[in-house]
């Protein structure tokens, strides 16, 4: 059996075969994060950051505040867009993060499994597709789950441990790290992103399992001493968070769940869509509740499996739990706010997939060491061949050609007019840079109406089909046959899988404006 559980006590080195295993899986992350980082163009929300990052910072905090985000990581990537505003340099943060939690997924299950158990939960979460996906993202969802791994990784020694958990801060025998990870994890997620507000949940319940354990073994002095550092890092996680969220309450007018009515409602098909790509090594259409085709059809039950069996393992009780309510909690919460109010969306349950892996690589060093050889080296290369199509699948529209289209044939009186109501705001930001300016030469516009009165004033409307996020598209027949006053478009162009342009000449009879 592979077991190699030589588990690390406080302050002893990591063999150098281990520390090589560590690097070299982070190093694949990395690869694979960085390899067609600008591949796919900016979508809605990549777009916005774009956006936010060009005003001041007192604009860019207010403009966070009022669309219910934190100001954190658009405060960073202002700071590196001096450097440079391309999208793989805008990306490179969420790609060298993604690459970073890889590392903590691989350290978490070192300590608890072994060096086998790190090998395969590091593998998964390097070549997860919607890890690399993110990876690849202009937003903060890979520091987030950067820093909840770290805030794991705290709790899980804290659960190796309960007796030190308990003693004094100032104690010198005191699990100082495993506390102090814990609450700055917590307190760095919480203030990046408010997806990270389950964690709370996840991590007291966990604490509480610990005070459970130590008030069924351990001395009252000791059951007390946990209680303290517990409520002291619970005052300290809630002074760093509540004024920012105070915040953006204040800016939303306190209407924060009204603001999600653009989410599909539950149904089985979302729920295997978030399953299968969270978990299962699939990887979601960004701009429409689907899971995009599968090189490696197999390799989800595989990891399932792997999953199962290491949830199962009943060494190290305390650990198991916490790893297992930081895999449920979040996606049960999620579940149970979409019976009333729909929140199911892949990258709200992100993070749960790092505790998940980890699991799943315990599950995997239980098995025999040659079998566990051979599945290891299969999950490689599948993992790997199942990356092609992040790579060649078109997953986000391509807002870029449809604006590099418009800006070299737009010209003055003319009206481009989007069916959806974000694709101006597209537009401008995907526009060439060396080009004029689609704007100056054409008023673009998503009200029918507007483009209507300058159509009969003698200039030519650009109709766009498209959308820029997640939501229903509008049909292409049913938006010419909802325009159809305009008459028969003259030219209609495919920019990708989801926009086409329309072009419709000025009508005979213009009235001159």
């Amino acid at each position: 059996m592979l077991i190699d559980r030589d588990h690390l006590r406080d302050g002893e080195k990591w063999p150098a075969g281990d520390i090589a295993w560590m690097v070299a899986v982070l190093c694949l992350g990395l690869v694979v994060r960085w390899f067609r980082i600008d591949h796919q163009p900016f979508w809605l929300d990549e777009a916005l950051t774009s956006q936010r990052i060009q005003l001041g910072p007192s604009g860019l905090i207010a403009d966070s505040f009022t669309n219910r985000h934190m100001p954190t990581y658009f405060l960073l990537l202002q700071f590196i867009s001096q450097f440079g505003s391309s999208s793989a340099w805008l990306r490179m943060p969420s790609a060298l993060f993604g690459s970073a939690s890889i590392g903590m997924v691989f350290a978490m299950a070192r300590r608890i499994g072994g060096r086998g158990a790190a090998i395969v939960a590091g593998l998964l979460m390097a070549l997860s597709p919607l890890q690399v996906q993110y990876g690849q993202e202009a937003r903060s969802y890979t520091l987030v789950t950067l820093l909840i791994t770290v805030a794991l990784w705290g709790l899980l020694r804290l659960a190796q441990n309960p007796q030190r958990a308990a003693l004094d801060i100032r104690n010198v025998d005191a699990d100082r790290w495993g506390w102090g990870t814990y609450v700055l994890g917590t307190i760095g997620a919480l203030d990046v992103l408010g997806d990270a507000a389950p964690w709370l949940l996840a991590s007291n319940l966990s604490l509480f399992l610990l005070w459970r354990s130590l008030r069924a073994e351990s001395s009252s002095d000791l059951t007390g001493g946990f209680r303290r550092n517990w409520l002291l890092s619970a005052l300290a996680i809630l002074a760093c968070t509540v004024p920012l969220y105070g915040a953006i309450l204040a800016a939303g007018n306190s209407h924060i769940l009204q603001n999600f009515d653009w989410i599909p409602q539950l149904s089985w098909q979302h729920l295997w869509v978030a399953a299968s790509s969270v978990y299962l090594m699939r990887m979601p259409a960004v701009v429409k509740f689907d899971v995009l085709h599968t090189a490696v059809p197999l390799l989800g039950g595989f990891v399932a499996l792997l999953g199962c069996a290491g949830a199962l393992r009943t060494c190290r009780q305390l650990e198991r739990r916490v790893l297992l309510l930081g895999v449920l909690v979040l996606p049960m919460l999620i579940l149970t706010i979409s019976l009333f109010k729909s929140m199911l969306l892949p990258r709200y349950i992100l993070w749960s997939a790092a505790p998940f892996f980890v699991l799943a690589g315990l599950g995997a060093a239980a098995l025999p060491r040659r079998t566990y050889v051979v599945g290891a080296t299969a999950l490689f290369l599948l993992g790997a061949i199942n990356l092609g199509p992040v790579y060649r699948i078109e997953t986000k529209p391509r807002w870029d050609m449809a604006a590099a289209t418009l800006a070299a044939n737009v010209r003055p009186g003319d009206t481009v007019y989007t069916s959806d109501p974000n694709a101006p705001t597209m537009l401008a930001v995907l526009q060439p840079k060396s080009g004029t300016p689609i704007e100056s030469s054409a008023l673009v516009t998503s009200q029918l109406d507007q483009a209507l009165v300058r159509w009969k004033q003698g200039g030519r409307v650009w109709a766009v089909n498209g959308r820029s996020a997640l939501g229903e598209r509008e049909d292409l027949d049913a938006f010419k046959n909802r325009i159809a006053v305009l008459g028969t478009p003259a030219v209609e162009i495919p920019q990708g899988k989801e926009i086409t342009i329309l072009m419709f000449p000025a009508p005979d009879d213009a009235v001159p404006n």
